[in-house]
């Protein structure tokens, strides 16, 4: 008798889950690493797999040495970051329509970029 009220409570706990929970997304991402040549500027582009944004990175000699990630979204919130063997560094969520933008001083080899959203 036990054991057939807990399959019927497992069964209707899992009936009134799937009823009750709101459908929800899952945060989705565009990366790229790069551990080539960091001598002088270079910049590349990856598409997102929706084709609703695009996440461009590279690396910038203008005033400091420094790699960055840009990531646009047209239809979701997102925020662009750098990784490497000193940390990760995030930008700031921004709004669909909004370019997130994080820039920081290049350390290293092997660099990730990154935007989710």
């Amino acid at each position: 008798m036990f054991k057939n009220l807990a399959a019927t409570l497992l069964a209707l706990s899992i009936i009134i889950g799937g009823i009750a929970l709101p459908d929800t997304a899952d945060a989705a991402s565009v990366s790229a690493s790069y551990s080539g040549s960091f001598s002088k500027s270079w910049s590349k582009s990856k598409t997102t797999r929706d084709k609703a944004g695009v996440l461009t990175y590279g690396y910038n000699t203008l005033f400091i040495n420094e790699d960055f990630s840009h990531g646009y979204h047209a239809k979701k919130a997102h925020y662009a970051s750098v990784s490497y063997g000193r940390g990760s560094f995030t930008s700031g969520n921004v709004k669909k329509g909004k370019t997130a933008k994080i820039e920081v001083r290049h350390s290293g080899s092997i660099v990730r970029y990154s935007m989710v959203y």
